[in-house]
Formats: structure tokens, C-alpha cells, sequence
């Protein structure tokens, strides 16, 4: 009869245990066990996904990417917070000024060319820090775009760290869909340029 116990209480923190390592911690982030299994092996998960607007009810397109960094959460904010210095690793970004900054928020103005089809774009981007090495949230405040909004999330994996990517933006024109894949590309790069500079 023990044993049985024993069996039983086994069985349920294993189902726990595995829970939790799919259901993972930082922002609510849920990723599925093939997932996981594709980060571990180095890929990057991206897909389209679709929100609501800051400046309307209209729905508009977004993207989401997932890579796994083997290093901590804390390395991984710390070169995203260093606005500054982001045009040397990330070739997209082509200016970052701070020109504003307190411990809860940056304020920065930057120029990003997205794809070598598209002008570069100038933004006024506002970042809240205030959730520090967990989420670090973002929307533009001046510049190009209609709409442009989103956020990093930092999720401890055992010595390594998921990271996760959200931007939605609204142009305000019309993108064609072979531009759309060339901007899948960049964030591609993106991505792998903030892990390679972070497992240095």
C-alpha cells in the first residue's frame, strides 16, 4: 500500500516538475515540449502573430522569435539595456541616443534600417525597465509608424535563458509580402547577434 503511495506521489511531481519546465517562469511564457526541444538544438522559433493597436481598436501584424542563450538573464538585459553601444553589435540599428533615462524607463532616439529594401526608419522609442531582468516592454513615441510596440522576456532555463522577441508595428502603408520575409530575416539576425554577443 506504501508503494502505491509512493507510485502515486512520484507520478504527480514528475507531471509538476514537467510543467513547469514547460510552462515557464518571467512573462507567462508558454512554449511546448517540440519547441523546446527545437531551441535546444539551436533553432530559432518565429512566428506571425497579430495584436491590437496602442492608437486604435484595428488589429495589426506583429512577429514573435525564441532563441536559447547560454548565458544568464542578467547578461542578456544588460546588453540590451546598453542602448548606446547596440549599433555595434546588432548592424540593423544604425543610431541609439539616450535622451532620457531615469531607473524605471530610457527614452531613445534611433534610426533602424529593417531591410535593404526599405529607408532607414527614425523612432523615438520608450523602454520600461521597471521589471529588470524579466521583461523589458517597449513602444515608439515618435517617428515613423503609425504603431510600433513591443517587448524582450528573459526566462531562466537551468544556466541558460529563453529569449523572447514580440514587436508589433502598423507603417501606415501597405508592405508587400516578400518584404515581410525579408523583415523575418533581419529579426532572425537580430537574435542571433544578441547570443552571439552574449556567450562571448
Amino acid at each position: 500500500m506504501q508503494r502505491r503511495g509512493f507510485k502515486y506521489f512520484s507520478s504527480i511531481v514528475f507531471a509538476v516538475c514537467f510543467a513547469l519546465c514547460i510552462t515557464l517562469s518571467a512573462s507567462a511564457l508558454t512554449i511546448s515540449s517540440c519547441e523546446l526541444r527545437n531551441l535546444q538544438n539551436g533553432d530559432i522559433i518565429q512566428k506571425n502573430i497579430k495584436g491590437q493597436a496602442l492608437s486604435s481598436s484595428k488589429m495589426i501584424k506583429g512577429s514573435e522569435s525564441k532563441i536559447l542563450i547560454n548565458a544568464p538573464a542578467e547578461k542578456i538585459w544588460n546588453i540590451l539595456d546598453d542602448k548606446e553601444n547596440l549599433p555595434k553589435i546588432i548592424h540593423q540599428i544604425k543610431e541609439a541616443q539616450i535622451i532620457a533615462e531615469n531607473e524605471s524607463h530610457q527614452k531613445v532616439k534611433t534610426s533602424v534600417k529593417l531591410c535593404r529594401l526599405l529607408p532607414s526608419f527614425d523612432y523615438i522609442l520608450s523602454f520600461d525597465r521597471s521589471e529588470k531582468y524579466r521583461l523589458m516592454k517597449f513602444e515608439k513615441t515618435g517617428g515613423c509608424f503609425n504603431d510600433l510596440f513591443g517587448y524582450f522576456a528573459f526566462t531562466p532555463y537551468g544556466r541558460s535563458t529563453i529569449l523572447e522577441y514580440r514587436i508589433y508595428s502598423d507603417p501606415g502603408f501597405y508592405i508587400p509580402e516578400f518584404i515581410c520575409d525579408g523583415l523575418k530575416k533581419d529579426a532572425k539576425k537580430f537574435m542571433i547577434a544578441i547570443k552571439d554577443e552574449a556567450e562571448k
